[in-house]
């Protein structure tokens, strides 16, 4: 058996014209203390979609989904879509609280053209920058259109 030998280097660095020995979430642009503001303020919106089989809390990033079928062929299906053009009309009218509606809709839509049941809505928020009270609008779109699916976000 041979031994291995690792030496930790701290990573290091360029922002702008300084020189950083270390690397933080701060440095790169993430500021925890929003993203921990806006995660409270969505929670309740959030479980208010929830069904019987929704295990679990919300925080973690997955979700878990209990199925029980007996003794019963069965398969799962799944669907993902976007907004595409709707994004950007809710960016100029700066209004975001509806086009969350349409993106379940269509997502839905997707699943039920297929004969299945949508079970749950997975969702997904990229920016670079988290503006908290207009996502908190985006979500706020996402749950009514949960709410009227009937599908757990």
């Amino acid at each position: 058996m041979r031994a291995i030998t690792i030496k930790i280097v701290p990573s290091y660095g360029r922002i702008g014209n300084t020189m950083i020995d270390k690397f933080t979430y701060k440095d790169a642009g993430v500021d925890i203390d929003q993203g921990n503001l806006f995660v409270s303020k969505i929670k309740p919106l959030i479980k208010s979609t929830f069904r019987k089989e929704v295990m679990g809390a919300i925080g973690g990033f997955s979700g878990l989904f209990h199925l029980m079928w007996e003794n019963t062929p069965s398969s799962t299906g799944s669907s993902t879509d976007g907004v595409g053009t709707k994004l950007l009309i809710s960016q100029m009218m700066d209004k975001h609280d509806t086009v969350g509606i349409d993106l379940v809709a269509m997502s839905v839509n997707d699943v039920v053209v297929q004969g299945a049941e949508p079970l749950f809505f997975l969702d997904y928020i990229a920016t670079g920058k988290l503006n908290v009270d207009r996502n908190v609008k985006i979500i706020e779109g996402i749950v009514h259109g949960c709410r009227e699916a009937a599908v757990p976000l």
